[in-house]
């Protein structure tokens, strides 16, 4: 069994201090969150899940009707308490939180889209959960550094592979002159597992080799087309130039756009650089007037995806229900009664696109 690292000094007093423990329920806790946040890849449900566990509000955690969350939530909630027994989750919401909060902060900087759905869930600074450290800025950080990574070329000698090295002997006694048949059966059965091994290895290295160019390539087609975009400076699904689109639609129609050519996630650094090329200013702007101008039909479009939410992408979730009710003055009490924001909320419009942009990574690209 692999050991578990050391307690993070900032996580014990953390803890200690919310909860006046020092003992073993706090080392089952790091171990947990250990255990949740080791591996390197994690799905949608179950950061929508830490997400939810961290901005607390009025949408549930283990999922609203539809949503195919209660078996993720059920496995980290567990999971995170150190498979703790005695563990109720009803009446430890707060430390629930905290520990999804620590675990998050680890997730983010090796998962795009957990560093993104703090960012979006948090709407700005309108939903910020009391934490006992800052949650959003550790997200913000990790996005740069992730997109900085992300765009790193490989040098050639990182992608060069080895000749393997094939680990077999024959092992014959030097007065054997003719072996018995078995023998020579158990050595080309040793001769082909050993071969066997070198050629994955050799698979093993090509794939890895492959997925990195495969990524080069993908990152580099993603920059051409930005480029030929900005420099056009003309929308593709609205068929106008920039500056022609309506101030109210421009947010929204904008950061789709972009969201489509985005290939990896988290995409460009300068996504905000980016938008501004693309004529979105800073103007404050109302979200439900954002929303209202959109056409129905480029709504449910855009919110054709099973990841919509309340929490991780309020912005789309305004959209999907101002799409199912049809109307423009219905859908904002029900949204803000689950998302805990005002529709009439004002933002700066290059913000509004920004989080709009990073709600579809979240739900499209991942």
């Amino acid at each position: 069994m692999a050991k578990v690292p050391e307690m993070s000094a900032d996580f014990a007093r953390w803890y200690s201090e919310a909860f006046m423990e020092e003992g073993d329920i706090r080392d089952l806790r790091w171990k947990g969150i250990v255990n949740v946040t080791a591996k390197s890849t994690f799905s949608i449900k179950e950061i929508e899940v830490l997400t939810r566990l961290v901005f607390q509000g009025k949408t549930p955690a283990s999922g609203r009707k539809g949503e195919d969350l209660n078996d993720t939530y059920n496995k980290l909630v567990s999971a995170i308490s150190g498979n703790d027994p005695a563990f109720v989750p009803l009446q430890a919401s707060r430390e629930l939180q905290i520990l999804a909060a620590v675990a998050l902060s680890m997730v983010v900087k090796k998962a795009p889209d957990a560093a993104i759905a703090v960012t979006t869930a948090s709407f700005n600074g309108t939903r910020m959960p009391e934490l006992p450290f800052d949650l959003l800025g550790v997200a913000e950080d990790s996005l740069i550094e992730l997109s900085r990574r992300m765009h790193i070329r490989d040098e050639f000698e990182e992608l060069e592979l080895s000749a393997p090295k094939l680990d077999f002997d024959i092992n014959i006694e030097e007065d054997e002159v003719l072996p018995e048949t078995e023998k020579w059966k158990t050595q080309i059965k040793d001769l082909h597992e050993a071969t066997s091994k070198a050629i994955a290895r050799v698979v093993e290295g090509q794939n890895r080799v492959v997925e990195r160019l495969h990524n080069r390539m993908q990152l580099d087609e993603e920059e051409l087309q930005m480029l030929w975009w900005l420099l056009g400076k003309h929308s593709r699904h609205l068929k106008m130039p920039f500056s022609k689109i309506d101030a109210r639609m421009r947010p929204l129609a904008i950061a789709e756009e972009l969201g489509r050519m985005t290939m990896v996630s988290p995409g460009p650094a300068s996504v905000q650089a980016m938008l501004a090329k693309a004529d979105v200013g800073d103007e404050q702007i109302k979200l439900e007037d954002a929303v209202n101008s959109m056409e129905l039909s480029w709504a449910e479009a855009a919110t054709d995806s099973e990841y919509v939410s309340p929490v991780t992408t309020p912005i789309h979730f305004a959209l999907e229900q101002r799409a199912e009710l049809g109307t423009e003055d219905k859908w904002q009490d029900g949204w803000s009664t689950l998302t805990g924001i005002k529709a009439d909320l004002r933002l700066p419009s290059i913000k509004l696109a920004e989080l709009f942009y990073r709600e579809h990574l979240f739900i499209n690209v991942g």
